[in-house]
């Protein structure tokens, strides 16, 4: 095992590289996107709604109260997510706050806090590694996770998203893992990682994931012999169960506590860690008694029944648990939105576009997976062996997932870092015997660019489309300048009066949120199945009579339209049909809809139609 020591004066200029590199990634990203960060912008409809529900925090300060009042209207909506992220943006935001007034500070905060932790990840995995490799290789999987497009797409300027941070943590779960896996009779790595592994489930249920594979990786530490496991499982699941505890009680109020949900952290998530607490409490008095648990069979015999019993009362207390997060989803969101958000579409390479992106995401796993193997065979019965086996699982468990959903490419990367650093340090040593200078730089180099760089180029390659091949007829519009049309609905007399509600689409509704004092029907988030479909049907019906009853209902004001090629195909019917959109964007509305004069700037991007009644 290799020396945890910390980093010597002389990797402080390879420190310094790595964050210079990162500083340069970071800016040439947000210019090549040509996002205008300093005029207010941020990348997406998330950032903007995560802006909304911060500036309420800081506003009102209440806690418990995440219902966002002015979407869904006229009913207000709770999303799913959960407080710390919150806390974060605001903790960023404080010292800025003692320079600019609290609203600057605050987007400055929404714009920094994601590059920041992606910083703080790459950093963090030097620590993470340093039980793997030796003290000299750190520099090359740092630079390797800079360079990773799942997880950087997540963590560059302007997007204020927590999937950064469920990033970092999985880092920080993989580096308390890899401890306490070298080392069964210490307990307090795993305490650690049941601790972070908590958090990561308060943050998003979606690291239940992690817990499957920490589970998965000490049980069989356990049922391959060392009894200790059974102890480490034991604190893994009460520092799991203790953090978890203590995010119901953060998230909810006493009078709805235990309530169920399957999309956010709850009574759900406690149970199960409270069930495996339980049965890791009960395997480590058995084997502390010496009964036939301490044999192979018997190991086997007491997991497969303690997993079973798990299973059972989980699905009996919790019917949907197995069905996912998304269980009470109402399901005509599935073909309507959700088959269509490219986080939730799979990786797989079923033409030349899908097999660039998958090989562009998770090309390295493919290229590095069965080097690992050979480092796990030859590690057997070492400490290394079980460390090594957690990072081969967790390649093998999150590009599934991946190829399942786009969204856990980011940890897959993760693992293949991991990965990537162990294999490195072995072809390192390996080719150390070549006496040939030249030689041996040849194949470092060569090595060391297919691994990092070969995706990265076949992957974006093949999703250049050839020239010709399924090139428009004609070129899509680009949309409204959605900042511009919220300028005009809050500068414009008769709207900035008294707050309006918009049907608009729904990708924009969080940014008319954040930049408007209006209320909005649609925002692009499951628990607004209502607002999300009933702003459907009051667009894409061809009855009017229909249409007009939706937007009675909800007591819309303004019918927006911003032209986008993703409003277009979300809105267009079947066939050659007609609908109410097809109808306004050709600027012909039925009677009870008055077309409103927009300005210069606006009236070639946008359609804006005012409900009389």
């Amino acid at each position: 095992m290799y020396s945890e020591s910390h980093v010597r004066p002389g990797q402080l200029l390879s420190l310094l590289a790595i964050i210079t590199l990162w500083c340069l990634i970071q800016a040439g990203v947000a210019t090549f996107r040509e996002a205008p960060l300093l005029q207010g912008d941020f990348l997406d409809p998330d950032s903007y709604m995560r802006m909304v529900r911060v500036a309420e925090l800081m506003q009102h300060g209440q806690w418990f109260d995440g219902m966002i009042a002015r979407a869904n209207a006229p009913y207000g909506d709770v999303l799913h997510w959960t407080r710390p992220f919150d806390v974060l943006i605001l903790m960023v935001a404080l010292p800025t706050s003692l320079v600019v007034g609290p609203e600057q500070a605050l987007y400055v905060a929404g714009l920094a806090v994601t590059p920041l932790l992606h910083l703080a990840s790459v950093l963090l995995l030097i620590w993470a590694l340093r039980p793997l490799i030796r003290p000299t290789v750190w520099f090359l999987p740092a630079l390797a996770l800079l360079l990773q497009p799942g997880a950087l797409a997540y963590s560059i300027l302007g997007r204020a998203d927590h999937h950064s941070l469920l990033l970092l943590v999985f880092v920080l779960i993989a580096g308390f893992m890899i401890r306490a896996l070298r080392n069964p009779l210490d307990a307090r790595p795993a305490l650690l990682a049941g601790v972070a592994s908590g958090f990561g489930i308060w943050l998003s249920v979606e690291l239940l994931l992690a817990v499957a594979l920490c589970q998965i990786v000490l049980g069989l530490g356990w049922l391959f012999g060392e009894r200790e496991r059974a102890a480490q499982s034991k604190w893994y699941a009460l520092g799991l169960s203790g953090v978890l505890l203590a995010a119901l009680f953060a998230e909810r109020p006493f009078d709805n506590l235990l309530d169920p949900a399957y999309d956010r952290v709850s009574s759900v998530q406690y149970f199960l860690a409270v069930s495996l607490l339980l049965f890791w409490r009960a395997v480590e008095t058995y084997e502390s008694r010496g009964g036939a648990a301490s044999r192979f069979i018997g190991r086997a015999a007491l997991s497969v029944i303690g997993t079973g019993v798990v299973a059972l009362l989980t699905t009996v207390v919790f019917p949907l648990f197995f069905s996912g997060p998304m269980a009470e989803v109402d399901p005509r969101l599935a073909p309507l939105w959700m088959d269509r958000v490219l986080e939730m579409l799979p990786l797989l390479p079923t033409d030349r576009h899908n097999l660039g992106r998958f090989v562009f995401y998770l090309g390295g796993v493919l290229l590095i997976i069965l080097p690992l193997l050979k480092v796990l065979v030859a590690a057997r019965g070492t400490s290394r062996f079980f460390a090594l086996v957690f990072v081969t699982l967790a390649c093998l468990l999150f590009t599934l997932a991946a190829m399942k959903h786009m969204r856990f490419s980011g940890y897959s990367e993760i693992a293949f870092v991991l990965g990537f650093a162990v294999v490195l340090d072995r072809f390192l040593q390996w080719s150390g015997r070549i006496g040939n200078d030249l030689l041996r730089g040849l194949l470092r180099g060569s090595f060391i660019g297919l691994l990092l760089i070969g995706p990265l180029l076949v992957g974006g390659t093949l999703m250049i489309r050839p020239a010709g091949a399924g090139a428009p007829a004609t070129p899509s519009a680009p949309g409204c300048d959605v900042r511009q049309m919220a300028a005009y609905l809050e500068s414009d007399p008769r709207w900035a009066a008294a707050p309006q509600t918009v049907l608009t689409f729904m990708d924009i509704g969080p940014e008319l949120l954040y930049r408007t004092h209006h209320r909005v029907v649609g925002t692009p988030y499951h628990r607004n199945a209502e607002g999300i479909l009933d702003g459907y049907q009051a667009l894409a019906t061809a009855d009017a009579a229909a249409a007009r009853a939706v937007i009675e209902q909800r007591h819309v004001d303004l019918v927006l339209l911003c032209r986008t090629s993703a409003e277009r195909a979300f809105y267009a019917p079947a066939g050659s049909g007609e609908n109410l959109y097809l109808q306004l964007d050709r600027g012909t509305p039925p009677e009870w809809l008055a077309p409103v004069a927009l300005p210069d700037g606006l009236r070639d991007q946008a359609r804006l139609y005012r409900v009389l009644r």
